[in-house]
């Protein structure tokens, strides 16, 4: 269980927080309020114009995060009016004095309403191995807000406040940038921010997250051009903002692209094969239809290179037949030929092929098109297959792995253990703190085994509050020391729901295929679901393995 001091110590922090964030937006409606009078007394003062900009600018981009969001969206919204008149350099007059009382009426109403939803952790330290994140945000507050938020998540923080200090930092690089986009005070950041951030990160191959109160096509595309993989507007969602980074990182060791090429060259397939291995794929070559069918399932391609002409069967023959069959009708196909009949080239592409490579081969063009082939097609997976909340394997998909694993199993012997986890008193969580809080506890649990555990482990939410993992080459000793570290990471987070600290436990139980060799992939999640119901049983928050007592 969660030491009650640390909860303690930490629902301290979150009320000194949360009191000094009240006193800043105490201040800013001060200086909001001088700003307004300068403007109603001097319309043509620009100056007071753009100062009132800044202010709302600061509101829509902090006061949603830390639970004021209609002042968040209300601020936003003064601000693209002010926005609008300060580009065409206009005096027309605005009504910022009820501005400014609608947005304390705003205020007020979220006060009212107001229902922090946060977590942190127990862990005073970060531990080795870590991912670094390199956390770029001039705004003091929200930085200690996200890095809270973020470490919670088993990530480590650098914290810094002008994205300029990036280059003062020589020993040392991160995992992952995650910048503001008006993170510093260079007066390049308003004239020309692409080229600014470009010259700024040219150093830097870690995936780039951009951040920014400004939700806008603008923004975005800014973004993209200086070299950011994705732009979250804010008030910030911390669980899809950590779900993120944990699925850009965890692609590191991801694994490699499963490639399988058709050619009857033997001297050309095994050049290709080579070229493929060496930037990191997994390649199998063959010259006969029928060895490849019958490899299928074993290697579960991602794509295939075939040659147009086989001997005794077209490739568009082959790509027609694969699309007969479910598993494979969306397996991406490239042609390899020097074929000249633009008619025949058609017809093989309406067969079921996705595009053709000119003989001879350019290796830069076939590494680079097999990749981005491969990228949308994890993709379109991911999107059939992953649950949203929590980025894992959904019910279904999970169930697929398993047997697919057993398959495998049967016919080479292969150990692997079946996990099931369930959230202890989950609905204790609903029905006190809201299905908001509920579903942080369990995007929680789905970032942590996506960090906890390797690529090739399958992992996936049973339903509910329940998750089954599928350990592959993994004994029941080793399963059982990775849940139980899982165990004690989760139990160090505090939650929060109503600006109450809570701290959550896991439940699980771990089956070993080795140990019940008769037994079918049904039956081992069986045993390690009945391993899950003797651990909580057994007074929860505890591992228990399936034991050969245990009838289904």
């Amino acid at each position: 269980m969660a030491d009650p001091t640390s909860t303690q110590a930490f629902a301290q922090r979150l009320k000194m927080l949360s009191e000094a964030y009240s006193k800043r937006l105490d201040a800013d409606f001060e200086r909001l309020q001088a700003l307004v009078e300068q403007t109603i007394k001097d319309p043509s003062c620009l100056d007071a114009l753009h100062q009132i900009h800044a202010v709302l600018h600061s509101l829509a981009g902090s006061a949603g995060t830390f639970g004021f969001e209609r002042l968040g969206r209300q601020a936003r919204e003064y601000e693209r009016q002010i926005s609008g008149l300060l580009k065409q350099e206009s005096t027309q007059p605005l009504p910022t004095r009820e501005w400014v009382a609608q947005l304390q009426d705003t205020l007020e109403a979220d006060k009212r309403q107001k229902a922090v939803v946060g977590l942190e952790t127990s862990r005073q330290d970060d531990v080795d191995g870590e991912p670094a994140i390199w956390l770029v945000e001039r705004d003091p507050m929200l930085a200690e807000y996200m890095a809270q938020q973020l470490h919670s998540f088993g990530f480590q923080v650098r914290h810094f406040s002008d994205a300029q200090d990036l280059a003062e930092v020589d020993d040392a690089s991160p995992d992952l940038l995650l910048i503001d986009h008006r993170g510093t005070r260079h007066a390049a950041i308003k004239t020309n921010p692409v080229d600014f951030w470009l010259s700024q990160l040219s150093r830097y191959s870690c995936p780039v997250l951009f951040t920014g109160s400004e939700e806008s096509f603008t923004a975005r595309l800014q973004a993209l051009r200086s070299g950011g993989q994705n732009y979250f507007a804010k008030p910030l969602d911390m669980i899809k903002l950590a779900s993120h980074i944990a699925q850009l990182i965890k692609t590191k060791d991801s694994q490699p692209e499963r490639v399988i090429i058709v050619e009857d060259d033997v001297e050309l397939s095994q050049h290709l094969a080579c070229v493929l291995e060496a930037a990191g794929m997994q390649v199998n070559v063959f010259d006969h239809p029928e060895a490849f069918f019958d490899a299928l399932n074993d290697i579960n391609p991602e794509l295939i290179l075939m040659d147009l002409w086989l001997p005794g069967i077209t490739g568009a023959e082959i790509a027609a037949l694969l699309g007969q069959m479910e598993r494979w009708s969306q397996l991406p196909i490239v042609y390899l030929s020097a074929e000249p009949d633009a008619e025949l080239r058609g017809q093989a592409l309406l067969k079921g092929g996705d595009a053709f490579l000119e003989k001879p081969i350019d290796t830069d063009l076939l590494v680079n098109l097999c990749r981005s082939r491969v990228v949308r097609l994890r993709r379109l997976e991911q999107t059939k297959t992953r649950d949203a909340l929590t980025g894992l394997l959904k019910h279904a998909s999970i169930k697929g792995a398993l047997q697919d694993q057993w398959q495998l199993a049967q016919r080479k012997p292969q150990a692997f253990c079946v996990v099931m986890l369930d959230i202890d008193h989950f609905k204790a969580v609903n029905d006190t703190y809201g299905h908001a809080v509920g579903d942080l506890v369990i995007a929680a649990v789905g970032t942590l085994l996506r960090q906890r555990f390797r690529s090739t482990d399958k992992l996936g939410r049973y339903g509910g509050e329940e998750f089954t993992l599928v350990l592959i080459d993994c004994t029941a000793d080793h399963a059982v020391n990775m849940v139980n570290s899982l165990r004690e990471d989760f139990s160090a987070i505090q939650f929060t729901g109503g600006g109450e600290p809570f701290a959550c436990t896991l439940s699980a139980g771990v089956v070993d295929n080795q140990d019940f060799p008769d037994d079918t992939a049904e039956s081992l999640l069986n045993r390690a679901d009945q391993a899950l119901y003797q651990a909580k049983n057994s007074g929860r928050n505890r591992t228990c393995l399936a034991s050969e007592t245990q009838r289904e």
